[in-house]
């Protein structure tokens, strides 16, 4: 497999790549499906369904990825730039689409925890990575908060964490095989989603972290920018921005953090200067990713995201990936 994904060149890498971001999609949607009502049909309440298996359902495209990409093929940075820049498309590109579409509403008094927290893990995943690695210790801590957060919205039930179920939730084999297929379809997309970028990186002297910040990000965010776009095109603004914050908190504590408990992750990258490797670390990524979550806050303040407020957020998106470029040359 490894010779034809080398074989095959930039024109049907591409295509594998847009393959693979569909099993990602497809197979996220199945598992969520699946699991959701498999766990109806056992009687576990709505709202565990809605804080376990949909809010990890959706984040499995990064989760997938990013073990793959640092466990079995060695490119931790990817699985780095792939968290990285998942929390930055979604807020940049996938929320400021979003309010493009439909201006949103916000009460800021439901939101302004979940932002500030979201904050507040961000800048402690930046201090836990400075030594230049997300090891196993860092990786409990973070296990531990994300279950500590879980517990904490149990137990302060809102709108925005209750789970809207289908009414129809299908035959017991029915969902079984969502599950499994689902499953599937997110290990196979995900393989070759990482094989691909990994080409296209080694192949064009691109560092790994920039393929894990742009290609592979916005392909794992696949799954948030159709629920917050629905949301958005149905007019359930805080839909749309409570699906954002809690994937990137989800990002953080679940993905880093259990990734990283499986393997530690090294955060140092690597680029081709005057033909030799240079190491370097992403302060400034992980000083952006932060950034763009602070800037919610004020957002919520003003109680709606307006279509102006919607180009700012994908011009800041665009902004930051010429940013990448441009480090590049």
């Amino acid at each position: 497999m490894d010779s034809f994904i080398g074989s095959i060149g930039m024109a049907g890498n591409s295509v594998v790549i847009a393959m693979s971001a569909a099993l990602l999609f497809f197979g996220a949607d199945w598992l969520v499906k699946g699991g959701g009502h498999l766990a109806q049909q056992f009687g576990v309440k709505p709202m565990i369904i809605g804080l376990t298996i949909v809010a990890f359902g959706t984040s499995m495209p990064e989760f997938v990825v990013s073990l793959i990409a640092n466990v079995w093929q060695d490119s931790s940075t990817i699985a780095l730039g792939n968290i990285i820049g998942s929390n930055v498309t979604n807020i940049g590109l996938i929320l400021g689409l979003s309010g493009l579409i439909f201006p949103i509403t916000l009460h800021f008094r439901k939101i302004y925890k979940g932002l500030i927290f979201l904050f507040l893990i961000s800048l402690l995943l930046y201090g836990l990575s400075l030594d230049g690695a997300i090891t196993r210790g860092d990786g409990f801590i973070l296990v531990i908060i994300l279950i500590g957060y879980v517990a904490y919205l149990y137990r302060n039930p809102d709108t925005s964490t209750e789970e809207q179920l289908d009414a129809e939730i299908g035959p017991l084999v029915k969902n079984i095989v969502l599950v499994v297929g689902g499953s599937i379809a997110l290990s196979i997309g995900a393989w070759l989603f990482v094989k691909s970028a990994v080409w296209i990186a080694d192949e064009f002297n691109i560092p790994k972290m920039v393929i894990g910040l742009t290609i592979v990000a916005v392909g794992t965010s696949l799954p948030e920018l159709a629920t917050s776009l629905v949301a958005a095109l149905r007019k359930h603004g805080e839909i749309s921005v409570g699906n954002i914050v809690g994937s990137n908190i989800f990002n953080i504590l679940f993905i880093m953090g259990g990734v990283g408990i499986i393997k530690p992750l090294n955060v140092i990258g690597t680029q081709i200067v005057d033909g030799q490797k240079v190491q370097f670390f992403p302060h400034a990524q992980y000083i952006i990713m932060m950034l763009f979550g602070l800037i919610l806050i004020p957002l919520g303040m003003r109680h709606r995201i307006g279509r102006l407020t919607g180009v700012i957020l994908v011009s800041g998106y665009v902004a930051f990936y010429v940013y990448l470029f441009d480090q590049m040359n």
